[in-house]
């Protein structure tokens, strides 16, 4: 049995190490494979019951995944035919979400539609494909709307349109299996609507209500995944997930809540090859 973890090296990332370090506690056999240097005039080297985690997201790395991944392969999807992720999937099985409408065009009539349909300004504008906040923007006027929209447009670049909730905290699930293993707390700062923005983050360990933990694994199934982090944003009126994410940010919540998540992450792979 082997561990194949599938990156790009010119990537920063911190989720290989304390993947290589649990593999070695656990006496699994631990590969490292960069879609820019494997050779593909070979065949993919997994072999029945090997374990496969692509370690970030990104379109390389999935078809990388797609190339690699062969039947027997132990991953945390729940079967071998692994879907991408599907943006209508948490609506399709009724778990609540901030209400949002997808943007294919710039129409300015079509938009001021969009905006009248979510409840008026400010909206959330959402360019798809950032992350930690990047790419979020709270719209307040048409022309704001307009030009950003048109920017976008220009670029090619798909966006959501979402109501604006006004939250102070949100909630950050890391779910693996059928439960969450670690949880914590975001608070948005004075001056930014966000509360997972890249800088000066407040986050703090936090258990949450067992209906929280079972609303994270209830999105997370609904993607057919075994592990993920889900974003819960805490809205006086009802918590909404806005995100679920695979492969996610596992090491914040492990240096927060001083717990060995990579340590948990492979152990459960490694059951889940030894009942094959």
């Amino acid at each position: 049995m082997a561990f194949y973890a599938l990156h790009i090296a010119t990537t920063k990332t911190q989720r290989i190490e304390p993947l290589r370090l649990a593999c070695k506690k656990l006496g699994i056999e631990f590969k490292a494979l960069d879609p820019y240097s494997f050779d593909f005039s070979r065949p993919s080297p997994v072999k029945k019951r090997d374990i496969v985690y692509r370690t970030n997201r990104g379109k390389v790395l999935r078809f990388f995944e797609d190339y690699i991944v062969r039947p027997g392969a132990v991953t945390f999807y729940k079967n071998e035919l692994f879907h991408k992720p599907d943006p209508f999937m948490l609506e399709k099985h009724k778990i609540p979400t901030p209400p949002t409408v997808f943007c294919l065009s710039n129409d300015h009539l079509e938009l001021l539609k969009y905006v009248k349909k979510l409840g008026g300004f400010p909206v959330i504008l959402k360019a798809l494909g950032g992350t930690r906040g990047m790419g979020v923007m709270k719209i307040e006027t048409e022309s704001a709307l307009f030009s950003i929209a048109d920017f976008l447009s220009a670029q090619q670049k798909l966006f959501v349109l979402k109501k604006f909730l006004p939250v102070k905290t949100s909630a950050r699930f890391i779910v693996l299996g059928n439960k969450v293993i670690a949880s914590l707390e975001y608070v948005a700062k004075d001056r930014d609507f966000r509360t997972n923005s890249s800088k000066n983050l407040t986050v703090r360990p936090k258990k949450y209500a067992s209906s929280l933990e079972d609303l994270a694994v209830k999105a997370t199934e609904a993607y057919g995944w075994e592990f993920s982090g889900v974003d819960v944003l805490i809205h006086e009126e009802k918590p909404y997930v806005s995100e679920v994410n695979f492969p996610c940010n596992f090491m914040r919540a492990q240096e927060v809540c001083q717990q060995d998540i990579a340590l948990q992450m492979v152990q459960y792979l490694y059951e889940k090859s030894r009942k094959l």
